[in-house]
């Protein structure tokens, strides 16, 4: 059996080295960092790459450009997606980052398939099976998709209620151990297994790992549920202030702090550890990098030319560390570069510098972040 495993992050990274161990032939390609072509056949592709909105897209190239008799996608992805692309199961894999490996040797590995792949679903489990994996098929792939999901959401879920308790005891003045910890672990010793609950320590600022949060935003994209929206927030660490509209395709990182009365648009990204002070305006086009600081009451702009049709729109980018003073106005088209400082009040209209200081109406340099700040 000759098999391809795409991606070689960790999960195809842990997958190859699972299946090297009974197949002699197992060919790696990962599109960003490859030292091979792709095979023009084997038996098995394997998708263990992230979900991206041109997921389905880019399996179905790669199913076109190698010969195969078997796809199995072992991405979390959205429920829906693996029976969009003809004849694929759905593999979810199991374990504790970064000994992946571990998982997949000891967790039961579920097989999602279409129903009209009944036969073929038992040659894909005796494939895993003869490497060493517990195979268990599953009609529908879309079973397999949300067992993966609400597993990490439930998860998440436990963790982020570890971290309320957490501050609940520290207002009261206790202490988690003893209240809910000792607690926990008592009662856990005198009730029969099914009645059992997770004991869980909270987590310092935000939850780390690989996909608990990103599978609970993954849910989320397809449908808001409220309880699984705060849990979110709560995981990552982040903030967001009353009265402000944030939009649900919006991507807010991990450890941010957005101010009330912002507004953050459609498709705007933000990355970890940002500060968004209050009465600031983010429309659809701007992405903002890690650790940027944004003052009250800074305002971007999407469209020069008001009202201009959406394709008249321009981007802006905000890049890692950059700083914005209050009361800024950051026109489309711009990059703001790392490290740099926009002056309280500035009308920036034009690309700033890595490391540069702007202020002004139109901003103009006044020298380095170095030379002015030491």
């Amino acid at each position: 059996m000759q098999s391809l495993v795409i991606g070689l992050g960790e999960v195809g990274r842990a997958l190859a080295q699972v299946l090297t161990g009974k197949y002699p032939f197992i060919y790696t390609y990962d599109k960003g960092n490859s030292k091979f072509e792709l095979p023009p056949k084997v038996d098995i592709i394997h998708i263990c790459f992230p979900y991206n909105k041109s997921f389905v897209k880019d399996v179905q190239t790669y199913a076109k450009k190698v010969k195969h008799k078997f796809l199995v996608i072992h991405s979390s992805v959205p429920v829906g997606t693996t029976e969009k692309i003809d004849g694929a199961f759905h593999s979810p894999i199991r374990g504790k980052h970064p000994e992946l490996k571990e998982g997949i040797l000891s967790y039961v590995k579920y097989v999602g398939y279409p129903l009209s792949k009944h036969t073929e679903v038992i040659y894909i489990c005796d494939y895993f099976e003869h490497a060493g994996i517990t195979c268990k098929p599953i009609v529908e792939t879309k079973n397999t998709e949300l067992m993966k999901l609400l597993g990490l959401c439930r998860y998440g879920t436990y963790i982020a209620f570890a971290k309320e308790q957490e501050e609940i005891c520290k207002y009261f003045g206790c202490e988690y151990e003893t209240v809910v910890t000792a607690y926990e672990r008592t009662r856990n010793e005198a009730v029969e297994e099914d009645l059992k609950q997770p004991v869980l320590y909270p987590f310092k600022t935000y939850v780390g790992g690989h996909c608990t949060v990103e599978d609970m935003e993954i849910l989320l994209a397809q449908k808001e549920f409220p309880l699984l929206k705060e849990v979110c927030k709560i995981d990552k660490g982040t903030v967001i202030w009353g009265n402000s509209n944030v939009y649900s395709t919006a991507k807010i990182g991990k450890g941010c702090s957005i101010g009330q009365f912002c507004e953050i648009g459609h498709n705007v990204v933000i990355g970890d550890n940002v500060r968004v002070g209050a009465f600031s305006f983010i429309p659809e086009g701007v992405v903002i990098e890690d650790d940027v600081f944004i003052a009250p009451k800074v305002t971007f702009s999407n469209d020069k030319y008001p009202p201009a049709g959406k394709n008249e729109w321009g981007a802006i980018l905000v890049k890692k560390s950059a700083v914005i003073g209050m009361g800024s106005i950051i026109l489309p088209n711009v990059i703001i570069g790392e490290k740099a400082v926009v002056g309280a009040g500035s009308i920036v209209t034009k690309d700033v510098p890595d490391g540069e200081v702007v202020y002004g109406q139109a901003a103009y340099s006044h020298g380095t972040r170095e030379k002015i700040y030491g």
